[in-house]
């Protein structure tokens, strides 16, 4: 086991103990969490990786049962989206995930009075049967790398979730710096791919600042959410010579990062008749 505190231990599970680190918070990870500052709202990030892999059945039950409970502390969905993945990964792309689900909690403290919630801890034994791997992060407003659309406050405030429509795409980019010149490479990188995106119809929604690993086998510096209107957009862009030409700056910016595309679903909370 991992001494720091939220950081899961890498590689697969040799013993049932073994697969609930990999899926539930400890407590050491939560009396982290508990400690900083709380004055501002909240995305949980959730990474997720279903078992069977694909397949949301034994998750979905967790979803729905945890709903009225997720409610009464003033949480709400802001993003659920299906991972793309048939995408070639020689464009950068993971598809080691099945989804992402991003919750808005007004405060880190709604969240853990969730843990407190008799009834939602009766049901973790879903999450934990229906999911094998799962990275979990807090994540708040931070430093605009693109003109971003969006932020968590104001998406607090309006109780508002991502717009999603029929072939829209998110590609969700989790990164951590390489070394002291990492940040500022990377915002270079940033400015010389902005006007691919802008040319695609991309538009960035929400640049998010990691803040404690909750359940993660390493620590991440940004998130980025950037929206693209549909799948022929994204290969369009991340295969482009323009593109692949700036991957190279990228690199040298960063020591490593999980890249994910995904479709809005609608929530593992719902049945497909509602």
């Amino acid at each position: 086991m991992s001494e720091c505190p939220g950081i899961a231990p890498s590689g697969e599970p040799t013993d049932f103990e073994g697969c609930l680190a990999r899926v539930n918070p400890s407590k050491a990870s939560l009396q982290q969490l508990a400690e900083q500052p709380d004055d501002t709202p909240v995305i949980m990030l959730n990474l997720l990786r279903f078992r069977p892999r694909g397949d949301a059945t034994i998750y979905s039950m967790y979803g729905r049962e945890a709903a009225p409970e997720v409610e009464k502390v003033g949480s709400f969905v802001g993003y659920y989206g299906a991972v793309i993945a048939d995408l070639d990964p020689a464009l950068g792309f993971d598809a080691s995930y099945d989804a992402v689900v991003m919750p808005v909690y007004h405060r880190r403290g709604s969240y853990l009075q969730l843990q407190h919630s008799s009834i939602y801890q009766l049901v973790i034994p879903y999450r934990s049967a229906g999911t094998s791997r799962r990275t979990l992060y807090v994540l708040s407003d931070g430093e605009k790398v693109f003109q971003d659309t969006h932020t968590v406050a104001e998406m607090d405030a309006s109780r508002q979730s991502l717009p999603t429509r029929a072939g829209d795409v998110y590609v969700i980019d989790t990164v951590r710096y390489a070394g002291e010149q990492g940040r500022e490479r990377f915002l270079k990188w940033a400015n010389s791919v902005t006007p691919l995106l802008q040319d695609a119809g991309a538009t960035a929604q929400l640049s998010l600042q990691p803040e404690v690993p909750v359940l993660s086998e390493e620590y991440w510096d940004h998130c980025i959410l950037t929206h693209f209107p549909s799948l022929e957009a994204v290969t369009a862009v991340y295969g482009s010579r323009n593109w692949q030409a700036a991957q190279a700056s990228r690199g040298e910016a960063l020591e490593n990062s999980i890249t994910v595309a995904t479709t809005g679903m609608p929530l593992p909370t719902q049945s497909p008749a509602e």
